[in-house]
């Protein structure tokens, strides 16, 4: 669900690659906590896990539809603004807390602008001639 559908389909798919790969950099680098370095990793890595089982322009094996994909979204920042908090690492792991709160309310923001409506049938315009295989 979104609140808005600015964001396309393709811009989506960039950011969940990006979101999930820079979660796992960034906890690796910053270390910490196992609680703290681990959060980073599992959702980072079911970030990347999902965006790759998505019917959507990156995805790999394009199993999941879009509109469930969001589900998957709105948990992951629920989980990376809960997760400090909730495993205890909040005053030990200020840095990879504070990073997770933000990336999480990144998630969610960009997850509110998405167009979830994505079909492969639908990239091209209403009318335009469809490119010619080679």
């Amino acid at each position: 669900m979104s609140l808005v559908r600015l964001l396309p389909a393709w811009f989506h798919a960039i950011a969940d690659y990006a979101v999930g790969v820079t979660l796992i950099v960034v906890a690796a680098i910053a270390g910490g906590s196992d609680k703290a370095v681990g959060t980073g990793v599992v959702v980072g890595g079911v970030v990347l896990a999902v965006s790759m089982l998505t019917r959507y322009p990156l995805g790999v094996f394009k199993v999941l539809p879009f509109t469930v994909h969001s589900a998957g979204d709105y948990l992951a920042a629920a989980l990376l603004v809960i997760a400090p908090f909730a495993l205890n690492f909040n005053s030990s792991d200020t840095g990879l807390t504070a990073f997770y709160v933000a990336a999480g309310v990144a998630v969610l923001a960009v997850s509110l602008v998405t167009n979830y409506q994505y079909s492969p049938r639908r990239q091209w315009a209403p009318g335009a001639s469809q490119p010619q295989a080679a």
